[in-house]
């Protein structure tokens, strides 16, 4: 049954929003639809007005959505307009309210959960998002809007019977991002740069300790994971390519070898970040990376050799070999406090 015969259509706001209309998506459970993402407004500009509203079924009987939470779907708005134009607009502290009131939808007041974020100092647009249920409880409707550069409240939303607008902007825009891919790819290549030293290295495993560090501690607190757009901005997989060529060179590897030697260090630093508070954004943290890539490269006897060894006992024994659980956790005490024993030496130095 079709969403109009079912008297179930997507919403937006009304027409008086200028800008482009776009389906921006949509997901379908055994061949039916469940929900629509419509946009409208600047799709393009961080200040706005853009507005994206997503109605999605969630009756049992359609299997329908799971929401994120309006924490989440404005962290994915500033994942978008970052995509879009690369301005990141941080990842926090940000000033936050959250309350309860009414949108006005097809001209009834509706009440809806609302969180307002204000940017932090420096400026930017305020971003808000709010969800709120239509229909009976055996056949809810659930929409899920987010605003940016509108008051709270606006603009108005209508149901839409005519998705015509909306997919003649999906094809316009998809006609531009082709067309900008062109012109991309018709432009003369850089030439890569022959692997120098040990800085790919380094990136990558500062990198990785620092994603590690958030994404446990997002975890920890009970939120979805999500690598902050600061650290999206290189092109991991170049860089570990320049890594694993480094390795190569430098150690006499052959590439198997290589790719895992890299893949050891960066795990090892990982770990570390997310089991040790001294190891993200302190002096002995840059040390440790600094002795964890030259034993890497070139098997040094650096201060460290005790937990590097350590830890050639937890890679060989981790939970997806063929080693008992407890052999690894044996060896995973034994891998920290190697790392505990030279931050005590360092210190009586």
């Amino acid at each position: 049954m079709s969403w109009r015969r079912a008297g179930r259509l997507p919403y937006a706001p009304g027409a008086d929003l200028p800008g482009l209309r776009v389906l921006a998506e949509w997901h379908s459970v055994n061949g039916r639809v469940v929900s629509f993402t419509l946009l409208a407004g600047e799709p393009r500009d961080p200040a706005g007005p853009f507005v994206s509203v997503r109605t999605a079924l969630t009756g049992d009987d359609l299997r329908g959505e799971v929401l994120s939470g309006l924490d989440e779907v404005i962290e994915d708005e500033r994942d978008r307009i970052f995509d879009l134009t690369g301005l990141d607009e941080g990842d926090g502290p940000r000033q936050v309210r959250t309350t309860e009131r009414t949108l006005l939808v097809d001209g009834v007041p509706v009440p809806a959960r609302v969180r307002v974020e204000r940017p932090r100092e420096g400026g930017g647009v305020v971003l808000w998002a709010a969800q709120l249920t239509l229909g009976s409880e055996r056949a809810p409707v659930e929409l899920t809007v987010v605003v940016r550069g509108l008051p709270v409240g606006e603009p108005a939303l209508v149901a839409t019977g005519d998705l015509g607008p909306y997919l003649a902007g999906r094809a316009w825009l998809l006609d531009e991002v082709t067309s900008r891919q062109a012109q991309a790819d018709g432009s003369e290549p850089p030439v890569p740069a022959v692997p120098v030293g040990l800085e790919a290295h380094r990136r990558l495993a500062l990198g990785a300790m620092e994603r590690s560090r958030i994404l446990a501690e997002q975890l920890s607190a009970g939120r979805a994971p999500r690598t902050p757009r600061r650290l999206r901005t290189e092109d991991e997989g170049d860089l570990w390519e320049e890594a694993v060529q480094q390795q190569m060179r430098l150690a006499s590897e052959s590439r198997q070898e290589a790719d895992e030697a890299v893949t050891s260090m960066v795990t090892q630093l990982g770990w570390l970040a997310e089991r040790a508070d001294w190891a993200v954004g302190t002096e002995e943290g840059r040390q440790a990376v600094e002795e964890t890539v030259r034993y890497t490269v070139f098997g040094s006897e650096v201060p460290s050799l005790r937990a590097h060894r350590a830890w050639h006992a937890v890679w060989s024994t981790r939970p997806s070999g063929p080693s008992p659980r407890d052999r690894h956790e044996t060896a995973l005490r034994e891998w920290l406090a190697a790392w505990e024993s030279w931050r005590r030496r360092r210190r009586h130095h």
